[in-house]
């Protein structure tokens, strides 16, 4: 599951009265990875695995009540799952390893990098109104609106206005509002809540609205490189790009091995005229990923820009 959901769904308990923590120790509820057991000590609970059948498994007792009936979730198999092939992607290294392709229901599918193979992270919608319930909401608004900008790609390249029509309906109508809805509310504060309403208008071409829900975002979380990224486009779209340069430069400092961090500075630089600084960033870009089709197009015309 993601770490994300565990502490919206810890929040949603917690709005209901239950008290998870208290002097360092868990108090009405633990959460309990399958792998390392309690998350913050929690002393009237055990963790341990246990043979049940041909499977060893892990599982939680209250202290001194130890039984080897095990409830298992239903639908759950031994093959595959964690407990047959453990598998953890620490946050820090979820943007290098895993890619994520699409939503599938209340199912997250990314590509294992590595691997080369899809595997699937639970996303259960989850009631409240704490802010990492939100953050859950959010993510999951974000993921939507990133598919259907995919779906309108070829849609407009074709320029099919029949086949755009639904996909932007579903922006304006029904992404759009549930983001303003928690921007407007407890989320005001939140730097993804900007953030994904300013992707959503992005997309429906509302440039000028668009930049000033990634200037709130940034504002509101300094270095975030989804939000620089964006904003340098967004700048950039609109020929704003003495005003992108600097968030383009800050982009590459924050995470100096995106390589499409150093091809969005290299176009801001050219847009400015400035040669050889761009020469420089283009090719740091492409010795990063030399694959990058869009990095290969800068740096195959960078004479035919000047």
């Amino acid at each position: 599951m993601s770490p994300n959901d565990v502490q919206a769904y810890a929040s949603t308990l917690e709005e209901c009265g239950l008290v998870f923590r208290k002097d360092g120790q868990a108090v009405d509820f633990a959460v309990v990875d399958q792998l390392r057991g309690p998350t913050i000590p929690a002393p009237w609970l055990e963790f341990g695995r246990i043979q049940a059948g041909s499977m060893k498994i892990a599982a939680c007792w209250p202290v001194g009540q130890f039984s080897k009936e095990v409830s298992l979730p239903e639908g759950w198999k031994y093959d595959g799952s964690m407990s047959d092939k453990p598998m953890f992607a620490k946050d820090n290294t979820m943007d290098d390893r895993l890619k994520f392709l699409r939503r599938e229901n209340d199912i997250d599918v990314y590509l294992d990098l590595r691997a080369g193979k899809e595997v699937f992270t639970g996303r259960p919608t989850i009631a409240g109104e704490g802010e990492p319930v939100l953050f859950t909401r959010l993510e999951k608004i974000c993921h939507e609106t990133l598919k259907i900008e995919a779906q309108m790609q070829p849609l407009q390249a074709l320029k099919d206005e029949q086949g755009l029509l639904p996909l932007f309906n579903r922006l304006n109508q029904e992404l759009l509002p549930a983001a303003m809805q928690i921007l407007k509310g407890t989320g005001r504060q939140m730097s993804s809540a900007h953030f994904t309403v300013g992707l959503i208008l992005r997309i429906l071409d509302r440039r000028a609205e668009s930049e000033r829900a990634f200037r709130k975002a940034n504002e509101l979380q300094r270095g975030a490189i989804c939000t620089l990224r964006e904003l340098v486009r967004c700048l950039g779209e609109q020929g704003k790009h003495r005003e992108a340069l600097p968030y383009a430069r800050e982009a590459v400092e924050v995470h100096p091995l995106d390589a499409g961090a150093w091809g969005n500075l290299a176009m801001c630089l050219i847009q400015c005229g400035e040669r050889e600084e761009a020469r420089l960033s283009i090719d740091e870009a492409i010795a990063l990923d030399p694959q990058d089709p869009i990095n290969r197009y800068i740096r195959d015309n960078f004479e035919s820009y000047f």
